[in-house]
């Protein structure tokens, strides 16, 4: 026996593909597109060579002028829409405290007490003996009896 330990002979890696080359394998191959020809057929006129940067600082220029009135434009109609808004909101507090005055003089006009002073400048007389109607069987309830100025002094 020999001191060489016994080895297995070598093998040649077998080839792997890539990744690229699997991605590369799905993609169709790069074909010249048919749409330079059919371009070439439609007449349209495009613009040979360069602006020149006089005009294009003419259209910078004009574009953030453009830019800066219609800023303005627009800040001004939210000042006036603030204004108007103001003025709505003056008239409705004005509203609101009309509307209170009244329902305060409503309430003071239903009061017994007011009732009482009203009726009797209109010459009415308190009644001697109730009488009371009911409606669902429309039964009149006590006797009715017609009241005098003289018994209610």
């Amino acid at each position: 026996m020999s001191a060489v330990p016994a080895r297995t002979p070598g093998l040649a890696p077998m080839p792997r593909k890539s990744r690229t080359m699997r991605k590369l394998s799905l993609v169709k191959p790069i074909v010249k597109p048919i749409v330079s020809p059919i371009a070439q057929a439609i007449p349209v006129g495009v613009p040979q060579g360069r602006a020149s940067s006089r005009t294009f600082l003419f259209v910078i220029i004009g574009m953030i002028v453009s830019g800066m009135m219609m800023l303005l434009y627009v800040n001004t109609l939210a000042a006036q829409a603030s204004f108007q808004k103001h003025a709505l909101q003056i008239e409705l507090s004005q509203m609101t405290a009309e509307e209170q005055t009244i329902a305060s003089a409503v309430a003071a006009g239903e009061s017994p007490a007011s009732l009482l002073v009203t009726a009797q400048t209109m010459g009415m007389v308190p009644a001697e003996t109730p009488v009371f109607l009911r409606l669902s069987d429309r039964e009149i309830l006590g006797k009715p009896v017609v009241a005098s100025a003289q018994a209610a002094r």
